[in-house]
């Protein structure tokens, strides 16, 4: 919590002209359902040609990316607000495809097996990411928010890539492991955790460009 309140601290002085929330609520909501929505989708293996890919990582370096964005607009304090209430929102699902999968169904249903398959799976990621992802993405708002003082609110483009590799880079080195040890062999898990990581950093050099012109258009909406 150390780093936390010194960011606090910092960002009381940050670069940012009085704050126009008006965009604020509905980046939150599309970051909580970006997250969920991977969670959810995530078991299912994606088949490109040789490379097979969980359904997941198409959306998880998104979020890293749109964090990126609510901190370089709003400042660390709010955008790690989001990023509690989006694990908080994780944790509550969790919960519940555990708790609907151990309800007895109706016997007139035949697809409970499936139903318990699928959610039971996901639901063990989702308890794996809310130790491993929420590291990360808070790492990365910090990296985004400290950068942006000593840059003086330049190169978000740059602070942005810096903060989503390494907080990436600490995610899966977390979560590789923590969800795929004893599954498979360790050689394997070493170039699986390779693979993913590379995906994800060429993902957000790809998604820059995009990311980097939605934070022009916002500060230009919200200029007094």
């Amino acid at each position: 919590m150390q780093i936390s309140t010194a960011a606090n601290a910092e960002c009381s002085a940050t670069l940012h002209t009085p704050i126009n929330q008006a965009h604020y609520t509905q980046l939150a909501m599309f970051f909580v359902g970006l997250l969920l929505t991977a969670n959810v989708i995530g078991e299912k293996p994606l088949v490109f040609g040789p490379i097979i890919l969980p359904a997941g990582l198409l959306l998880f370096p998104m979020t890293y990316l749109l964090g990126d964005v609510l901190t370089e607009l709003y400042g660390f304090a709010r955008s790690r607000r989001v990023i509690w209430m989006a694990m908080l929102c994780n944790l509550l699902m969790c919960f519940m495809c555990k708790l609907s999968i151990s309800l007895p169904a109706s016997p007139s249903w035949t697809h409970h097996e499936a139903y318990a398959q699928i959610l039971g799976s996901s639901s063990r990621l989702m308890a794996i990411s809310v130790f491993t992802y929420f590291s990360g993405e808070l790492i990365n708002a910090y990296i985004v928010s400290r950068l942006q003082l000593k840059m003086q609110g330049r190169l978000f483009w740059l602070r942005a890539l810096c903060g989503s590799w390494i907080g990436e880079f600490i995610e899966t080195s977390l979560f590789i492991p923590l969800a795929f040890y004893g599954r498979m062999p360790n050689e394997e898990l070493f170039r699986l955790a390779i693979f993913y990581y590379a995906f994800k950093m060429l993902y957000a050099l790809c998604a820059m460009p995009f990311a980097n012109k939605l934070v022009q258009v916002l500060k230009r909406k919200q200029a007094p």
